[in-house]
């Protein structure tokens, strides 16, 4: 049986992660944008367009292995941090913290 917690933590941790991706290849098509033409008087346009999705290529392979890791084990990543969570949650009821 699936904790409906660790359903949740995970769904929130996948959005992030895929929030954070969006927000780079964002970042990496504004700057080519505003430096195209900067790019092409200097000709290292295809240099930049070749680093460029080297790192988002890099960045997304790691964020997707990053969320299938945290799919196949997310019972233990966020198994301990509810127990954690929920023992400090016990001791502030009992005004120990």
């Amino acid at each position: 049986m699936q904790d409906v917690r660790v359903a949740a933590m995970f769904g929130r941790d996948r959005a992030a992660a895929l929030v954070a991706v969006g927000l780079v290849w964002l970042v990496y098509a504004f700057t080519f944008w505003t430096m195209r033409r900067a790019c092409d008087a200097c000709g290292v346009t295809l240099l930049l367009l070749g680093v460029g999705a080297c790192v988002l290529l890099l960045n997304t392979t790691a964020i997707a292995a990053m969320i299938r890791h945290y799919r196949e084990d997310r019972a233990a990543i966020y198994g301990m941090d509810l127990y954690y969570l929920d023992h400090l949650r016990d001791l502030r009821r009992k005004g120990k913290a």
